[in-house]
């Protein structure tokens, strides 16, 4: 993670829920369809990287009532804080580089049964290796789940935002060939999320840059671009869309 995007966590995580939490049921949904990719059971030592404020990670223990703690990485100490304390959570101030490589332990005794890593894997620099080091944790029935945005989104941004997404965004062809060259046997599949959401409220998660890519922009530059949003969407009082992502996921193949 650079110290560009440590920073922008850092603003975001007293808003971070505000912002993504707008929808319960959407949490819900997606935490479910994350939880059966998985095939999670009480029994697994679960390990969600880059869980940032462990707003899907509650969720995730509400559903699966893990016998044991779920290990809640991330490398941005403020979206660590707002993990509320509880016996089903266990945060851990870390990279996925650093866990990866060992440079810091989890507190799990012996292998993983399932690491999740949603929507963090952009901010990955050496991807394949921290990949092959994650599966490296895995236990011989392991699962490994990447949830990732495409390329391309239909998310109602303006145009030089969606321009520098797909810049950034790594493909997910990409990931998989990473998780084939760990060992692994994978599978990808789409999943998608209906969303609908006031317009007002998504022009003050554009302002405070809800998206990691919006850190690229000056305050000018985003001003420009909030505006371009509002003449745009001037006549959508509730926007609608669908939330496409891509599952890639993982498994240790039988001995």
């Amino acid at each position: 993670m650079t110290d560009q995007i440590a920073d922008h966590y850092g603003r975001l995580a007293a808003t971070y829920d505000d912002h993504w939490a707008y929808d319960p049921e959407y949490v819900r949904a997606f935490t479910r369809a994350m939880s059966g990719a998985l095939r999670l059971h009480p029994g697994d030592a679960i390990v969600d990287v880059g869980c940032g404020t462990g707003l899907y990670t509650r969720q995730l223990a509400d559903d699966v009532a893990p016998l044991r703690p779920i290990v809640c990485v991330d490398p941005s100490a403020a979206m660590l804080d707002r993990i509320p304390a509880s016996p089903s959570l266990r945060p851990v101030l870390a990279s996925a580089e650093d866990v990866a490589t060992g440079r810091v332990s989890l507190p799990v005794p012996g292998p993983v049964d399932a690491v999740l890593v949603k929507e963090a894997i952009h901010h990955v620099s050496d991807r394949a290796a921290t990949l092959r080091g994650l599966a490296g944790l895995l236990s011989d029935h392991g699962r490994l789940l990447v949830v990732m945005l495409p390329t391309t989104i239909p998310h109602p941004l303006f145009a030089a935002a969606h321009e520098r997404f797909e810049q950034l965004q790594p493909d997910p062809t990409e990931i998989r060939e990473a998780l084939v060259a760990a060992g692994l046997r994978t599978s990808l599949t789409h999943r998608t999320f209906h969303v609908a959401i006031d317009r007002e409220r998504y022009v003050r998660m554009l302002e405070s840059r809800y998206m990691s890519v919006l850190g690229e922009f000056s305050e000018d530059e985003l001003a420009e671009g909030i505006a371009q949003f509002r003449h745009a969407y001037r006549e959508d009082p509730v926007l609608r869309f669908d939330d496409h992502f891509v599952f890639l996921r993982g498994s240790v193949p039988p001995a």
